[in-house]
């Protein structure tokens, strides 16, 4: 990627991550559950990109699985729009991560999160899309990166 020459010494200073489009984005449920009961934000933003295909978006089992049950138990009005959100812009990941994905994991998330964190590295996203970010540490050596909705749709 090509920069204009006033940006170059700016950007020396950032870290910039090559990106090819469709992105692979892995999406927390927290991230979910906020673009399935907002049509306003960077979540939803988000979801709509993946829809489009700019960017390629993955959840887990898991995730599906705690979207579900806490929408029903707080915004039960966003059980519908999530259900279309999953047809629609993501790709559910049905396999739960192995043994040797959760043993790497162990050591880069908080307890709970970890699962998570496999399935969004078995797949390969470039980012972990999360309002909970400091629950997640991976190194950058996994080619994880992990991002709020809002820092995400900026560098996108």
């Amino acid at each position: 990627m090509k920069f204009p020459s006033f940006l170059v010494p700016v950007l020396s200073f950032t870290k910039v991550k090559e990106l090819s489009f469709p992105v692979p984005v892995f999406f927390d449920s927290d991230v979910m559950i906020a673009g399935s009961a907002s049509a306003s934000g960077a979540s939803f933003a988000l979801l709509q990109l993946a829809e489009l295909g700019l960017t390629k978006g993955y959840v887990s089992v898991q995730v599906i699985q705690e979207c579900r049950r806490n929408l029903a138990k707080k915004t039960p009005s966003a059980i519908a729009p999530f259900e279309k959100i999953v047809q629609r812009c993501v790709t559910v990941r049905r396999k739960l991560p192995d043994e040797h994905s959760l043993s790497l994991a162990s050591n880069q998330a908080d307890k709970k999160d970890v699962p998570i964190l496999a399935s969004a590295l078995e797949t390969r996203a470039c980012f972990l899309v999360t309002f909970n970010v400091k629950d997640y540490w991976p190194p950058n050596t996994t080619g994880l990166e992990v991002l709020t909705p809002g820092e995400l749709l900026s560098r996108i």
